[in-house]
């Protein structure tokens, strides 16, 4: 994606900028001494040297770790983009970034030769302490899946009981709040709360915590497990708040809460396996004999038969439809990067998804390809937390060009918009996220940080372009303070030492106590992966079709002539030439839709026709049923069925779990918003169950959710042959 219009002007911009950005540091570098030149990123977008960041006719540069100067204006960026109302736009801080006079209590600092990268550090540790209310909880002003990231990112090591105390705010009665800004279980990322917690308990080493988190989300496991389980392919269902439903709102606008339940996604099925590894590691550190391996090892094995796309190399977003699921033609990239960062992507996967997944010059996508062309922080095409992420999953596999495009785009982000602190239609930059993101990449990259329950094992990454001596004073750790000296570039140890003598291996015992230097010096070198995969906004998905369906035909109401539409039949693609075009003839159950072929990327489906070789059978539901249903069927012969109900909406929703002849089945959601038959019916999701030849006792079992609500009329419960 390029980020601001065209090189049209290129040369000429650079040149004035260069010459605005001299102007400044002459006035600022009184002490004499010069900017550092090194280049530590140069693309086709903008070039990022240790002081300063210069694209088209913008720029942001400091000669100090205490300011950064930038000319950015909503009328410059109007010039550039083209593309938004400029009175949509605000600036939240008056200036550009300075340091306060008083720096953040218990924060580290950090200094290098690279001063722009200190100012963003300076900046982010303050706009961290800026999100602490008065409660000692961090305001979370965006979504909590961010907050889950920010926390496992750098906040449990900068700010541990301020995580905690935020995470304490997330569990009731012993299980981790589901109804927040979507509605459990259609959005059902909530268990992302077991990474945050795990992060805050290696970094404290609290034994209450342990104990109070292993409750909580043990119990919210078997809560999500008893719901969201696809019986058939092993995976969760429930749309991640971070990917499926977002997109799905904007791009298959014929989706309702019943369709996105029916979704299973990346980010919830990793985060899910991640809490069931999580989970048994509590376990362990508890003394407690437990199997948890087992179902993470379960969900990991789902993900990678039913997520990962072989041709294109990278992990498909979330799988969606009813009867037949396919594959998203998108991808989550936030949920790639923990796939690598996880153990999810083995082998030579992980290093493929890196070299292979597109990215920007301006960083990588949320999904991509992404919603639309506009600008990070101008739409959410980009987050500074997935780019954290995904930062850190490209020092995992050693690929050192795409952690130092990763840096680039991250600090270019920060330096031209956090610094002002911009705003678009009232929606502010994620403060707390974006440091968080930043104070990562110190910690967890260029330091190498991973907390184990046993201490910290180092393993640091250095790009080329950022050579030179880089410390950390005044981390606490536990009951220790240490100051970090890191020397070179690369990713090799040369040595390490601490208080001058030498450490047998890159590893920090927990039990540490005091005051500590520790040194470590790295072996210059560049990475053996290098491959990086860029694109400039060229592969965005073509529109969804809008069709007309009849019982044998269907027409493309919004038919573009030359555009490749292809129909799907049960998943098999075949082209269409006309906007109207007759059905095959099928012998059993079809599920047909229209997607558009891109150049990349096919898009996503239309909406679908269920079409039926036998007619369903309907069985009513019984006029007074508590909260549970029992109905009997009798089927001709045995095997697999689809199950759905129709009902009438009440204006909220309602969830019922199945269980066919004493066997849990699965779960129906029945919401407003889905679109109704001519009879006025909605229909739920579709659930595939097992009959036995003959009678079978259906239960129909409502759940009640966290909240109040108006039960949906259920009507009949359609059972449907294929």
């Amino acid at each position: 994606m390029q980020c601001m219009k065209g090189n049209r002007t290129r040369g000429i911009a650079l040149m004035l900028a260069a010459f605005a950005v001299g102007a400044i540091l002459l006035c600022s570098c009184g002490d004499g001494k010069s900017m550092s030149s090194q280049v530590i990123v140069q693309n086709e977008t903008f070039t990022m040297t240790g002081d300063s960041i210069i694209e088209d006719t913008v720029f942001a540069v400091s000669s100090k770790p205490d300011r950064i100067e930038t000319n950015i204006t909503i009328a410059r960026l109007d010039s550039l983009y083209g593309t938004f109302d400029p009175a949509q736009v605000q600036f939240t801080h008056g200036r550009p970034w300075h340091k306060r006079k008083q720096a953040p209590a218990l924060m580290p600092e950090y200094k290098s030769e690279q001063p722009l990268v200190d100012a963003l550090y300076n900046m982010s540790i303050e706009r961290i302490a800026d999100a602490i209310d008065n409660n000692g909880r961090f305001n979370v002003t965006h979504n909590i899946s961010r907050l889950y990231c920010s926390v496992y990112l750098s906040l449990a090591a900068l700010k541990p009981q301020q995580s905690m105390a935020t995470l304490r705010s997330l569990v009731d009665r012993d299980s981790i709040i589901m109804q927040r800004e979507g509605q459990w279980p259609v959005v059902s990322d909530h268990i992302g709360w077991a990474t945050a917690a795990w992060e805050v308990y290696k970094a404290t080493g609290d034994r209450q915590w342990l104990a109070y988190s292993k409750r909580a989300i043990e119990k919210t496991l078997n809560i999500n497990s008893s719901v969201l389980l696809d019986q058939n392919t092993g995976l969760i269902h429930g749309a991640g708040y971070t990917t499926s439903k977002p997109l799905g709102v904007r791009r298959m606008t014929w989706m309702g809460y019943n369709d996105f339940f029916a979704c299973m996604s990346l980010g919830n099925n990793i985060l899910t396996a991640h809490a069931y590894t999580i989970l048994g590691a509590m376990c362990d550190e508890l003394g407690i004999e437990n199997a948890y391996d087992k179902d993470a090892q379960r969900i990991k094995d789902a993900i990678n038969q039913h997520l990962w796309n072989e041709d294109k190399g990278f992990y498909s977003s979330f799988l969606y439809g009813m009867a037949f699921p396919r594959q998203s033609p998108t991808t989550d990239n936030t949920s790639q990067a923990m796939c690598v960062l996880w153990g999810i992507a083995d082998d030579d996967r992980a290093e493929n998804l890196i070299a292979n997944t597109p990215v920007t010059d301006c960083g990588v996508n949320v999904t991509y390809p992404a919603n639309n062309p506009l600008e990070p922080y101008f739409a959410n095409s980009s987050w500074a937390t997935t780019q954290a992420m995904w930062n850190l999953a490209a020092a995992y596999v050693r690929n050192e060009n795409a952690l130092r495009r990763g840096l680039g785009a991250l600090y270019r982000a920060q330096a031209l918009y956090q610094s002002r602190g911009i705003c678009m239609k009232g929606v502010r930059i994620d403060e707390l996220g974006t440091g968080a993101s930043n104070a990562a990449m110190v910690l967890r990259v260029f330091l190498g940080m991973e907390f184990k329950p046993e201490g910290i094992e180092f393993t640091p990454m250095v790009p080329a372009g950022m050579p030179g001596k880089k410390t950390v004073k005044g981390f606490h750790y536990r009951k220790a303070v240490l100051d970090i000296t890191l020397e070179g570039t690369g990713s090799d140890i040369a040595t390490i030492s601490i208080d001058e003598k030498p450490m047998e291996s890159a590893f920090l015992p927990s039990n540490i106590e005091g005051h500590h230097q520790l040194k470590i010096t790295l072996k210059d070198g560049k990475a053996s992966s290098q491959k990086v995969t860029i694109h400039h906004n060229e592969v965005m998905l073509p529109p969804t079709p809008t069709v007309e369906w009849k019982n044998d035909s269907g027409r493309i109401v919004d038919f573009v002539p030359g555009t490749p539409y292809r129909l799907s039949v049960n998943g098999d693609l075949r082209e269409l030439n006309d906007s109207v075009f007759a059905l095959p003839k099928t012998d059993g159950y079809c599920e047909f839709s229209v997607e558009v072929a891109g150049k990349y990327l096919n898009g996503f489906m239309s909406k679908p026709l269920f079409s039926y070789h036998l007619t369903p059978q309907i069985a009513f539901f019984p006029t007074t049923e508590g909260d549970s249903a029992i109905i009997h069927v009798s089927v001709a012969r045995g095997g697999d069925y689809l199950l759905d109900i129709g009902y009438h909406p009440t204006g909220t929703l309602d969830v019922r779990r199945v269980s066919a002849n004493s066997h849990p089945m699965g779960t129906l959601v029945m919401a407003s918003g889905n679109m109704t038959d001519e009879s006025g019916l909605a229909y739920s999701n579709m659930m595939r169950v097992k009959l036995l030849k003959g009678d079978n006792s259906i239960v129909i079992k409502q759940l009640r959710l966290p909240k109040a609500f108006t039960p949906c009329q259920p009507v009949h419960l359609r059972i449907i042959s294929y």
